[in-house]
């Protein structure tokens, strides 16, 4: 598909972004908020609740007062603990089962963006079983509204507690696309930061640096909007102020707290504007090698930046004044060579891999057809890329050439 068609697909999608509900999930901010979660569940007459989660939240002990205060409050839950990383259509499925058999009125998901897109997915086979959930894939495909939901992050990273996607792996692993739909957003959103109290520091860097992507690719997309650039700004500034600080093991509730803000305020940005070829190019890295999302979007995300060159000076510039790094008497270009230096810097700092040596010359042109295949003709990115401008990139992020 050429450019013309490719930007005419996406000013039609920004027009009629503006008819759609983008409502934002009930969200409860603060330590302690999952302990308070059963009492309000009870107050909004909800009574049976499939909780959907891993098992190392299980065994982090995570769950537990929880659960307890539920068994205070009367309620009936079941436990469902089986979602790995990079979610199949068949956990999904096994979701939807576990719920018509308890009767449940609402879905409780505790964990990481894997847990949250499998539960999100759950709910359109549990409303619409006669249909496959691939047939759902892409974007405005669903419609029909999920049963109640509600997301309790346990990483700061994906935003998948505010957002209208839910990204799936294919059954042979090898393939990852995403199902968007406003009927998706969940209906309520808990940010407790005191389950992020103890998170090993790949998992504070990789889903960080993963907020932070959004929030980038958002704000230089031309389909943002006053209220997604608001919402991108926020994300790099708390991200800026508190990502290093957690990561460095700093005792901070605030800090915990701020970060799991600028996440959801990331996934708000990026579920209205869109990501870009950042995202693209890393799911097809981690379709084929199983690489973590946060961390390869955090090496991809400098590369990317400076293959679109100066046409994204002024946004990153802007950036750079929310990341507390800019020259003010600098220029543009200048500013927005500071900004993909601070990305550089971050990503070192934490100890995120400048390349990516994993990816296979036999894998390139595999590779470029699934990044092309999910950027275009959707993202609106600043540059548009040709496939051969999608290989080189990968040559970059492998570190092939400079």
């Amino acid at each position: 598909m050429n450019e013309i068609a490719s930007r005419t697909i996406q000013k039609t999608l920004k027009a009629l972004s503006g008819t759609l509900d983008w409502s934002e999930p009930e969200l409860h901010v603060g330590e302690g908020t999952l302990r308070q979660l059963p009492r309000l569940l009870k107050e909004k007459q909800l009574k049976k609740v499939l909780i959907v989660t891993d098992k190392g939240i299980i065994q982090a002990g995570l769950l537990e007062q929880f659960i307890m205060n539920l068994d205070e409050q009367g309620m009936t839950y079941r436990v469902f603990d089986g979602i790995e990383p990079n979610p199949t259509i068949e956990m999904c499925e096994e979701i939807a089962i576990h719920f018509n058999s308890l009767h449940a009125d609402a879905i409780i998901a505790v964990g990481g963006g894997s847990v949250l897109d499998a539960a999100k997915a759950a709910g359109i086979v549990i409303t619409q079983p006669e249909k496959p959930l691939s047939a759902f894939r892409g974007l405005l495909k669903v419609w029909k509204k999920t049963p109640y939901t509600v997301m309790v992050p346990t990483t700061a990273g994906t935003g998948s507690e505010g957002t209208i996607a839910s990204v799936l792996s294919s059954a042979t692993g090898n393939e990852k696309y995403a199902i968007m739909d406003n009927v998706l957003t969940p209906d309520l959103a808990v940010l407790d930061s005191d389950l992020i109290q103890t998170l090993p520091k790949s998992l504070i860097a990789g889903p960080g640096m993963d907020a932070l992507t959004h929030a980038v690719e958002a704000y230089i997309g031309q389909s943002n909007t006053a209220e997604t650039k608001e919402h991108a700004k926020t994300t790099v500034k708390l991200m800026s102020e508190n990502l290093k600080k957690v990561y460095d093991g700093e005792v901070d509730a605030e800090a915990r707290e701020n970060l799991l803000l600028a996440s959801y305020y990331g996934g708000r940005a990026f579920t209205r504007a869109y990501v870009g070829y950042v995202h693209a190019i890393s799911h097809a890295l981690t379709a084929y090698y199983n690489l973590p999302h946060g961390s390869t979007n955090a090496t991809v995300l400098p590369h990317v930046l400076r293959l679109f060159g100066d046409n994204i000076a002024d946004s990153l510039a802007e950036l750079a004044v929310e990341a507390g790094i800019e020259n003010p008497e600098g220029s543009a270009v200048e500013n927005a060579k500071r900004f993909i230096k601070w990305v550089d810097e971050m990503n070192e700092s934490m100890g995120i891999a400048k390349h990516i040596p994993e990816i296979k010359e036999t894998d390139l042109d595999g590779l470029t057809e699934h990044a092309a295949k999910e950027a275009h003709p959707l993202y609106p990115v600043p540059v548009i890329f040709t496939r051969d401008d999608i290989k080189e990139a990968y040559r970059i992020v492998k570190g092939e050439i400079e």
